[in-house]
């Protein structure tokens, strides 16, 4: 049973990196603007069928990149039953932010669009600033929760042994995923401007379904 969740996991680690690309992807000439800096001039070039395919896939990619680590806290859990109990709980709270702020992210261009077909910045930008501000807390506490518990706990019980995998397998997470997209839009912006970093984390999310059946095999 372990085995195929991580098949499900890494499957959900990829749907939600095309759920992401669908969301993320606007063109070089993008760009931010508002009081905040939390707009995208190209939102208004953007079809809604993008952000209604975003949000149905991430329904689906969310659940099942949890199963692969709910995979690994049962293969861990093996050798550390609280280890592995903790890891599952992290996921069960990710997993709900990480639909909620995916969610939240593909209506807030709805939102501008449609305040925009009069020519009011001004309204959009008030409009979803406050927006932001009223889910501000959950949002990046739930996101570190998602991104960060699960990627100390496996990469914790990897250097501990807990899981038969190579040790290298330590970078085989969102965070490090991300970071690397990060870097390699720093250094070569003109090619690496959206992808792979939109889309990383999700990416690394489906690693841990790879751990876990590295670690049955």
């Amino acid at each position: 049973m372990n085995i195929i969740l991580s098949v499900i996991g890494i499957v959900g680690g990829i749907l939600c990196a095309i759920a992401d690309m669908l969301l993320d992807i606007k063109g070089k000439d993008n760009k931010k603007c508002g009081s905040n800096k939390i707009l995208d001039s190209n939102w208004e070039k953007m079809p809604n069928w993008r952000f209604i395919s975003s949000s149905i896939i991430a329904m689906f990619a969310v659940p099942m990149y949890s199963m692969g680590i709910i995979s690994l806290g049962n293969q861990i859990s093996i050798h550390n039953e609280i280890t592995g109990y903790i890891l599952k709980l992290s996921i069960f709270i990710g997993a709900m932010g990480g639909f909620f702020i995916h969610t939240f992210i593909c209506v807030i261009p709805i939102i501008y669009k449609e305040i925009m077909k009069n020519n009011n910045f001004e309204l959009a930008d008030r409009t979803i600033s406050k927006a932001f501000k009223v889910v501000k807390i959950p949002f990046f506490v739930l996101y570190l929760v998602l991104m960060l518990v699960p990627t100390i706990i496996v990469c914790y019980t990897i250097i501990m042994k807990f899981l038969n995998v190579p040790i290298w397998f330590v970078f085989l997470n969102p965070v490090i995923f991300q970071i690397i997209g990060w870097i390699l839009r720093a250094i070569k912006k003109e090619w690496f401007y959206e992808v792979p970093s939109i889309c990383a984390a999700s990416l690394g999310l489906a690693m841990f379904g790879v751990i876990g059946i590295v670690n049955l095999i």
